[in-house]
């Protein structure tokens, strides 16, 4: 199989920092590390530490296939060379309906905020529009759409900073203490979802074709990602459990703003809640960029319609599968805001994609062995293989839990699988070409 490399390289060292890492932080920063002290108190912080450790798997994996094969839908690029363009259609199949369900849920993140500065729009509407306006940015080129998650993960940044380093002078130490209020296992049961936080940095194989010098910008942008993402989290979830809140963080909607309003200034106040629409915008963007690519790589197999792999004639970019992600996205936001229901369906998409990319990692040696042998960031083979085998048990391991605990979504991601199945045995048949 061809590799799908975009003629037109503009995605630099610091375009993938700013993508993956507004991808990655999002809106859930705002939210989630709250949760976790519920969970597990001051120990949120070792929760994080065990998240990025395994975390820092799925960047090798990702580094190490996203410089051997740098393409555009480097997924499903990477599996069907690997294993078989089946399986590669699969996982591409699972993860689309996967990312598809998570833009809306962001999308409907943004809408929650937006709502701060216009209390009467509807949320809907809201979600919608900050969508087709990132697909319309989308099409525009990669240029752009690094520009705009450039500045916008910037402010957020920046916000992030001043309400840290602003909540010291609130923070006490005795806070901290008890360290593990709920025991070691909670400790793990937040770890668990902690990691979550940080499934987005195997997007990048999404846009690997774009990105410019792969070799050494790929290795190097997500070990810049990994520490920002890593601090952040650690430092919103210090200062959040060093000062005190009545009752803790139950029943907050928004506990960072819940707890800035304690110290922050009005004016500060807007500017935080600006800069956590901006968060959700550039995951929005983020997703958009990444997973229209799979759409684009799949049409050119012919296993979707044809016209989905046209290019723009302007701007060179893969306007219709970019189109066709967008309405996707917006179909499922039309179908309400009780999206978030199925959250963690998308999830055990993400998780079934690093599943295969864990298999498919094993066998590069034996599959690419003059380019594994040749490579310029080459991970030696018996840290690959432990690498692969510990992204498959973490993944696995994952999935197996969220089933035993909720059996429908294992029938969903059965019924996912079969339909990508039939569709892929009816498009082998036919060849699609519409």
């Amino acid at each position: 199989m061809s590799q799908n490399i975009s003629d037109d390289k503009t995605i630099g060292l610091w375009g993938i920092v700013f993508t993956i890492t507004g991808f990655v932080v999002g809106v859930s920063i705002f939210i989630l590390p709250a949760e976790l002290i519920d969970i597990t108190g001051p120990s949120v912080l070792l929760a994080y530490a065990i998240s990025g450790a395994m975390a820092i798997i799925t960047c090798f994996a990702t580094a190490q296939i996203g410089t051997l094969m740098p393409a555009e839908g480097g997924t499903f690029v990477a599996i069907s060379r690997l294993l078989s363009p089946f399986y590669g259609f699969l996982a591409v199949w699972v993860l689309l309906c996967a990312v598809v369900l998570v833009n809306a849920f962001v999308g409907y993140g943004f809408a929650d905020y937006i709502v701060y500065f216009f209390p009467g729009l509807n949320k809907t509407l809201a979600a919608a529009s900050v969508v087709m306006f990132f697909g319309l940015v989308n099409i525009y080129g990669s240029t752009l759409v690094v520009k705009f998650q450039t500045a916008l993960v910037i402010f957020f940044l920046i916000m992030l900073s001043i309400f840290i380093i602003t909540g010291l002078p609130h923070f006490e130490v005795r806070n901290l203490t008890p360290f593990m209020p709920n025991g070691v296992g909670a400790v793990f049961n937040a770890a668990v979802l902690g990691y979550f936080s940080f499934a987005g940095f195997i997007s990048l194989l999404e846009f690997g074709g774009e990105i410019k010098k792969p070799t050494v910008n790929i290795p190097l942008g997500l070990g810049i990602s990994f520490l920002i993402v890593l601090v952040s989290y650690g430092g919103v979830s210090l200062i959040l459990s060093g000062i005190k809140t009545e009752g803790g963080f139950q029943g907050m909607t928004t506990p960072v703003l819940d707890v800035a309003m304690t110290f922050f200034p009005p004016w500060l106040i807007s500017a935080l809640v600006i800069s956590i629409i901006a968060a959700a915008a550039t995951t929005v963007n983020g997703l958009i960029l990444g997973y229209s690519r799979d759409i684009f790589v799949m049409a050119q197999a012919k296993l979707l319609p044809e016209f989905l792999a046209k290019r723009s004639k302007q701007f060179k970019t893969p306007s219709s599968s970019i189109i066709a992600y967008t309405l996707l996205s917006v179909a499922a936001i039309l179908t309400g805001s009780d999206i978030e229901d199925y959250a963690l369906v998308a999830v055990m998409g993400l998780l079934l994609q690093q599943l295969f990319i864990a298999v498919s990692l094993y066998k590069v040696p034996s599959k690419m062995a003059a380019e594994y042998e040749g490579a310029e960031f080459k991970l030696p083979r018996k840290v690959l293989k432990t690498i692969s085998v510990l992204l498959f048990l973490i993944s696995g391991g994952f999935i197996i839990m969220m089933v035993s605990r909720e059996p429908l979504f294992g029938l969903i991601i059965i019924a996912v699988l079969s339909v990508g199945s039939l569709f892929y045995m009816i498009a082998k048949k036919k060849e699609v070409t519409v």
